[in-house]
């Protein structure tokens, strides 16, 4: 397993944020599962191919919902940073995998997985059920039984559902927004509980390298504010990255340098921005890079001084 798919995982892996997710997306905010209900469910299974061979497959995160001794359901987290149109197929396989398990106990419960697209760009496109996936001849289709996807585009959530959000997932969706917009609105500030698990999150989704600068000034923050906003950061990271992708563009000479704005731009002024970070930590100025996120023309200053 790589170490992206690691990192994606262990933010969800926490009960309290997975049952935040369920009762934002299932329940519109409604507590209807409790962390103290979950328990870890195998997510790790086999099946044999068609050749004959064992192959194994692994679910993202899976847990149990129980009352008391009763288990009410199995659900699964699946976290997708780009379309796949073989997901129908995939769900298939974990969720059957979950059911043969079950033939084996005296009672059966529901599987129910939830595929988490972090995509900013276009919503998921490809295949939301395996009818979509199949190509079916008209004279059988009405045989053929469907299996549908729960497909939750997370950039695209509404101000309420993101709202419905309690923990540190929403920080996450209030990011995917902002990017997707090129804005950032200005929500609540929250407390942040798993601030290194929410830093290698963005940082695996986004590829950026910022958000490793970003876990110590999250910290200091929190403790000096009582909270965190994200989009102090985020618009500035935008505004930023805006502003030279039209520098950009104006100096070649072509009039897409508004749009890599939003994409060249971006990653060059985060990129830069990492680089002043870095700096700034290894030379124990701490001080000057809360200033700096606060006080844009004391940034500029300091990207001269570093000659970025």
């Amino acid at each position: 397993m790589g170490e992206q798919d690691i990192t994606q995982k262990t933010l969800l892996a926490h009960n309290d944020v997975f049952a935040d997710i369920l009762n934002a997306l299932l329940f519109s905010g409604e507590q209807v599962v409790k962390a103290d209900e979950l328990t870890d469910a195998q997510s790790f299974s086999q099946y044999k191919a068609a050749e004959g061979n064992l192959r194994a497959q692994e679910r993202d995160v899976a847990k149990k919902w129980n009352r008391g001794t009763i288990c009410l359901s199995l659900f699964g987290l699946e976290n997708q940073t780009k379309r796949d149109k073989t997901m129908p197929l995939r769900v298939i396989g974990y969720d059957g995998a979950s059911y043969r398990e079950q033939a084996k106990s005296g009672r059966q419960y529901p599987v129910i997985t939830l595929v988490l697209y972090f995509g900013t760009e276009q919503k998921w496109q490809t295949p939301k059920s395996l009818k979509e996936s199949l190509e079916i001849d008209s004279r059988i289709e009405k045989f053929v039984s469907d299996y549908t996807l729960n497909i939750f585009n997370l950039a695209w959530l509404t101000d309420e559902q993101i709202n419905s959000f309690r923990g540190d997932f929403k920080i996450v969706a209030e990011y995917l927004r902002a990017v997707r917009v090129g804005e950032a609105q200005e929500w609540e500030r929250q407390k942040i509980e798993y601030v290194e698990e929410i830093c290698d999150l963005l940082k695996a989704i986004s590829n950026d390298d910022i958000f490793d600068g970003m876990r110590d000034f999250i910290v200091e923050t929190q403790r000096e504010k009582g909270g965190f906003q994200m989009s102090e950061f985020v618009q500035k990271m935008i505004s930023r990255g805006r502003n030279e992708g039209i520098s950009i563009g104006r100096n070649e000479g072509i009039p897409i340098g508004i749009e890599r704005g939003r994409s060249e731009g971006i990653a060059f002024a985060t990129n830069r921005m990492t680089s002043l970070m870095t700096a700034l930590y290894s030379k124990g100025r701490d001080d000057d890079v809360k200033r700096a996120f606060s006080d844009s023309a004391y940034m500029e200053q300091l990207y001269s001084e570093f000659n970025l």
